[in-house]
């Protein structure tokens, strides 16, 4: 299953990321507190998307009601065994089999979870950093009841608190810059803490950690961050009054501070140069403040979108499953088959698929079942699809629930294939 919603994650969060960016162009760029949530549920969406897919299937329960009418438990089937997958038929099947195997699932998830590991132990450090920071500040002025503390030991202006904020700006900055630049810093992490941004950065960093092999989870991050500024941006404007001169300290900060990296756990006031550069050129655009609320009916369009590509991919993907180790069969198996001293995999004990539709029209589905030694069920694969994904799961579950023979060479059980199909008629 590990191997399974990796490569689902792959392909399907891209999907989401695709639709995230067209729906994103009938959205101003002015508008970034809803592009920001906008990415938001795209991060979300890029992770449980592909796990509803591989883990539920109510899209192919639905699909099989809208096709055809009130579930029915009467569909009649027979049974086809079409035998074992061998030679050229079997080649193509190779490496998804090894793929989806126990020890190909194993390693996958040692790999996972060291990587993993890795990232939480720099948000752990990022943490243990900001306490020592924290620690070290001195008060310089509270505003709307939040501290503001200075710190020598800080070079980029950050907020920081989950139950009680905070806004740490450098010593340097506030003996250096005057008035203005001085309230725009402060303001801007006003910002983050009035929208929660310290939590939701948190939030983010987390799936950013665990989930550092998806590129997409990746992107969206970057993306989640840069709007993230540009509705700070925007909420200090309006506070200020002054968009031109919000731009101008804006590029005082950025001649003093660019390129200089927050905690991972705060979010930071600046990235790149050019990412800076972006966020004055948006404020100079029209010279006009741009609204912080929130355009939820756009959200909930987003949303549904996701929920729609959801149902698609639950009823059209008949995924791939590895079946549940069976009980291994006794001794006395092979002993009997020794009488044939090469005998291919065959199937024990059938057992019948359960379709939750009436059948309509006569359709069949062929399953790939690999087979171990001891008869265990290795790996299970859809080898000819019905056209619709119920039954084919219909059928995939039956395979796995049977129970098998192995394959016998020179009176030795080895691994097999074998090709399950089971055939409905109205």
């Amino acid at each position: 299953m590990i191997v399974t919603f990796v490569v689902n994650s792959l392909w399907q969060g891209l999907i989401a990321l695709g639709i995230t960016t067209l729906v994103l162009r009938l959205i101003s760029p002015r508008d970034a507190a809803t592009r920001y949530a906008a990415w938001f549920l795209t991060l979300a969406a890029a992770i449980v998307i592909p796990a509803l897919t591989v883990f539920t299937h109510f899209g192919s329960q639905l699909l099989g009601a809208l096709q055809h009418g009130a579930a029915s438990k009467g569909a009649a089937y027979s049974f086809v065994f079409a035998g074992t997958l061998t030679g050229e038929t079997t080649r193509w099947l190779t490496l998804p089999a090894a793929a989806a195997s126990p020890l190909f699932e194993r390693t996958a998830a040692a790999l996972w979870i060291g990587g993993a590991t890795i990232g939480l132990a720099r948000l752990a450090i990022s943490l243990f950093r900001i306490g020592r920071l924290v620690a070290g500040a001195t008060l310089h002025s509270t505003i709307e009841g939040v501290p503001v503390l200075s710190s020598p030991d800080l070079a980029i202006p950050i907020a920081t608190g989950f139950s009680s904020p905070a806004i740490l700006v450098p010593a340097e900055l506030t003996a250096a810059l005057g008035p203005k630049d001085l309230q725009a810093t402060i303001e801007h992490e006003l910002a983050h803490v009035l929208r929660g941004d310290v939590v939701a950065n948190a939030i983010q960093r987390l799936f950013e950690a665990i989930f550092f092999w998806n590129p997409w989870i990746q992107l969206a991050g970057r993306r989640i961050s840069n709007e993230r500024e540009a509705a700070c941006d925007d909420r200090a404007v309006l506070r200020m009054g002054e968009t031109r001169e919000y731009a101008l300290c804006l590029a005082t900060l950025g001649r003093r501070i660019a390129e200089k990296s927050a905690p991972l756990l705060t979010p930071g006031a600046f990235g790149s140069r050019n990412a800076l550069v972006a966020r004055i050129e948006r404020l100079m655009g029209d010279g006009s403040p741009a609204s912080s609320h929130v355009n939820y009916l756009a959200l909930g369009g987003v949303l549904m979108l996701f929920a729609a590509l959801t149902l698609a991919f639950q009823a059209l993907v008949p995924a791939a499953a590895q079946a549940a180790p069976l009980p291994a069969p006794t001794n006395a198996i092979v002993a009997a088959t020794c009488a044939n001293p090469n005998a291919e995999a065959g199937v024990v004990n059938p057992a019948a698929p359960k379709v939750p539709m009436k059948i309509t029209q006569a359709t069949s589905a062929e399953v790939a079942v690999t087979i171990a030694p001891n008869g265990n069920v290795v790996n299970t694969r859809i080898y000819k699809s019905s056209g619709n994904a119920a039954i084919d799961k219909s059928v995939l579950a039956a395979a796995e629930k049977s129970t098998y023979s192995p394959k016998i060479v020179n009176c030795v059980a080895t691994q097999g294939s074998y090709l399950f199909m089971a055939q409905f008629a109205p």
